[in-house]
């Protein structure tokens, strides 16, 4: 995945607010196979890149 990518959640986190389909867009690769996203509230997660897939395109 790549800076700007469009993504989606895959799992739900109830304690984050994370419903599972939430989508999220790249924002940083930092240590290897984890991901920093933004949703779309502002608020930024670091999670493994396993975690998240790429939004579904229309």
């Amino acid at each position: 995945m790549n800076v700007g990518d469009q993504v989606v959640f895959l799992d739900d986190e109830p304690e984050l607010g994370l419903r599972e389909g939430t989508p999220a867009t790249v924002t940083a690769s930092c240590k290897p196979d984890y991901i920093e996203f933004r949703l779309a509230d502002g608020r930024v997660f670091t999670t493994l890149e396993s975690s998240l897939r790429p939004a579904p395109t229309a």
